[in-house]
């Protein structure tokens, strides 16, 4: 099949196979003219594509199920792709638990607002249909973290080479005191334990984690004092950008 033909036959538009094609979910054969081929067993693996991005899995999550699905074991495939299904799962949940409290408030500021005096005079600090300010707490100094890592010579790089192995090709921002990036959930647990990790050796990092559809943001900040420490561990360069 021309890929115009396959197109026609799985409803997929051609600009989404060429798509498809470039990240490497839909390799093709090549006729002597340089037109992509597709046989039978491409209409298959469209198929298993729709049903794993049902999934809600981030596209190199997809390409690694699907090449699974076609060279591996059944049983390969399911011991290798539960526990990351499971934990997909698990993080769906978490979402669902946060939207369920979005609408909690919603409907909380929804039955305030209805609620406010049908006055013509503005608005003010008693009539707020927003969670009422809490009130200030005192200042308590607490001792410093030192700006020390208790790891040193391969335990160190080890831990280096595992943070830069992570965030390898993830988008990246400058915040302030640190860094943001943007990684997909499949590597959410990775992520997560490598922070407790950290935390337990180099405790003046802050680690903040933000769950969106399929990817979620991981921002680590430090001390003005141990910045130069932030863009050794994950890489000076890449942490500018």
């Amino acid at each position: 099949m021309r890929i115009s033909e396959l197109s026609a036959r799985t409803g997929v538009p051609a600009s989404t196979l060429r798509f498809y094609e470039s990240e490497g979910l839909l390799p093709a054969d090549r006729a002597e003219n340089g037109y992509r081929v597709d046989g039978d067993a491409a209409v298959d693996r469209l198929a298993f594509i729709a049903q794993a991005k049902h999934l809600d899995l981030p596209l190199p999550a997809v390409r690694e199920l699907v090449t699974a699905w076609e060279s591996e074991p059944c049983h390969s495939v399911r011991a290798t792709y539960r526990p990351m299904l499971v934990e997909h799962a698990a993080q769906v949940d978490e979402r669902i638990a946060s939207l369920e409290a979005l609408r909690s408030t919603l409907a909380t500021a929804v039955e305030r607002l209805d609620a406010l005096p049908d006055r013509a005079e503005p608005c003010d600090a008693g009539c707020t249909f927003l969670d009422r300010a809490r009130p200030a707490l005192p200042v308590v100094d607490e001792p410093r973290t030192p700006i020390a890592c208790s790891l040193d010579g391969d335990d160190y790089g080890g831990r280096v080479a595992d943070w830069r192995e992570l965030l390898a090709g993830a988008p990246r921002a400058d915040v302030n005191g640190g860094v943001r990036v943007t990684l997909p959930t499949s590597t959410l647990g990775r992520a997560t334990a490598l922070a407790q990790a950290e935390q337990g050796c180099c405790a003046f990092y802050t680690f903040r984690i933000d769950l969106h559809d399929s990817t979620f943001d991981l921002t680590i900040t430090a001390p003005p004092e141990a910045r130069t420490m932030l863009d050794d561990l994950l890489g000076a360069q890449e942490a500018a950008r």
